[in-house]
């Protein structure tokens, strides 16, 4: 690994074009930044779309960082409204979910930061996911 390394995320509204490994929209950017101790990925969704489950992690804290559009989050058993300018800290433990909001005017659009006091595992490897758990808006 060098001292730098650039990526290209591209304009935001290419965003919902990327396809990973966990669908498009969806861009796990440490792993072309090769990131050892957080993770980043950059996330699109239609209004209306939602993350398919609930997850939380035991290690890791996330920042959820809002850029466009409106939307929710499921926090444990809150719901939480977000929208551009919107900056969410979940702590390990914490279980989250979120969705865009049927009425977005736009795509919403995010960034999620996660670091942890140690190498970070790679995604998912750390969390616990319930596909089981009715979403908050179902």
């Amino acid at each position: 690994m060098t001292a730098y390394k650039v990526v290209e995320l591209g304009d935001l509204s290419t965003w919902q074009d990327f396809e990973g490994p966990l669908g498009k929209g969806k861009r796990f950017a440490e792993f072309e930044l090769e990131t050892k101790y957080m993770g980043m990925s950059s996330n699109a969704a239609d209004p209306g779309k939602s993350a398919p489950w609930w997850h939380f992690h035991s290690l890791e804290e996330e920042l959820y960082i809002f850029l466009a559009g409106k939307g929710q989050m499921g926090l444990n058993d809150d719901v939480v409204d977000v929208e551009a300018g919107s900056v969410v800290r979940v702590s390990p433990g914490t279980w989250s979910t979120w969705r865009a909001l049927p009425d977005s005017p736009e795509q919403l659009r995010f960034i999620v930061m996660r670091a942890g006091g140690a190498e970070l595992p790679r995604v998912g490897h750390d969390a616990t996911i319930d596909k089981e758990r009715p979403l908050p808006w179902a």
